[in-house]
């Protein structure tokens, strides 16, 4: 198995503590994330260590692509992190921390998993450049005008 770790970051012209709030409330994912998206709470009450989901995604021919979700990681307003358990991918870990630079929050979100070796060179050689990295920009960027916009609401 290899592990592959991608790294994306961005700057939102908003307060460290709003941009967390926003990030780790996992049900408003579809408003900034790639593709066709739909995040259910399967656990009541605040979000914190524990706390599940199932999302319902497109990729690539795949209309309803279900993934079980589980908070890793809450700690407001520095780090939030889930862990999606995807049928086809297996575990993927997303790790997303936040620091406060100069009146902007400086997001960076990690997405991490362990694959075997020949599929790790697919995705490196044709997935990621292809699919993932231009989805995962655009998201960060619908994100950024998100949150940018809401903060002059």
């Amino acid at each position: 198995m290899a592990t592959q770790t991608k790294t994306f970051s961005v700057f939102i012209k908003a307060p460290q503590e709003e941009v967390f709030a926003y990030v780790s409330d996992l049900t408003r994912h579809p408003e900034w994330s790639g593709g066709l998206l739909r995040v259910e709470a399967r656990t009541a009450g605040q979000v914190g260590v524990g706390s599940k989901y199932v999302s319902h995604g497109e990729l690539l021919n795949e209309k309803e692509r279900k993934n079980e979700l589980q908070v890793t990681q809450f700690h407001p307003p520095n780090v939030f992190a889930f862990m999606a358990k995807d049928p086809g991918v297996g575990e993927v870990q997303h790790t997303f921390t936040f620091e406060s630079r100069g009146g902007e929050t400086r997001m960076e979100r990690k997405v991490s998993t362990s694959l075997p070796a020949v599929k790790a060179f697919l995705f490196r050689l044709m997935i990621d450049p292809l699919v993932g990295n231009p989805m995962m920009r655009k998201s960060m960027a619908r994100l950024k005008e998100k949150l940018e916009g809401k903060t002059s609401e």
